[in-house]
């Protein structure tokens, strides 16, 4: 993987604080989606995967192959509900890449870093609705 230079770093990370609102409305709607288990005090393990996937690939298609997969599991309607959305995101963060970076290797690192500060934003915010379920139930 190609280290970014450090003025597209900085477009990157600008794009991903610009977006930040955008897409903890995603994190809001995999919640609703995805729900909490307040009884066992479980968060859904696709949420995680999804989380697992970003930080650990390789490859940026590789995130948008694992959604394509969970979409096209039997009886995983959640994924079908949001996983046209997620694809979307992820669209567009590859169009991104092309704006800040010119060389391919740098397109390339560019949407993973772009990749995990979607996914953070969008689990953070997941985490942070069932922290809210939480309190308002122990209230």
């Amino acid at each position: 993987m190609s280290v970014l230079k450090p003025e597209i770093a900085r477009k990157v990370d600008q794009f991903i604080d610009e977006n930040h609102d955008r897409w903890a409305q995603l994190g809001q709607k995999l919640f609703l989606v995805f729900k909490y288990d307040e009884k066992k005090g479980r968060i859904a393990t696709q949420i995680r995967n999804l989380q697992q996937m970003a930080c650990s690939a390789t490859r940026f298609a590789d995130i948008e192959d694992f959604v394509k997969n969970q979409m096209g599991k039997t009886g995983n309607r959640e994924w079908k509900d949001v996983g046209d959305e997620v694809l979307s995101a992820l669209r567009e963060l590859r169009e991104t890449s092309n704006t800040l970076a010119d060389d391919t290797a740098d397109q390339m690192a560019v949407r993973l870093r772009l990749a995990r500060g979607w996914v953070r934003t969008v689990v953070s915010e997941y985490l942070y609705q069932v922290a809210q379920t939480q309190m308002r139930a122990s209230a």
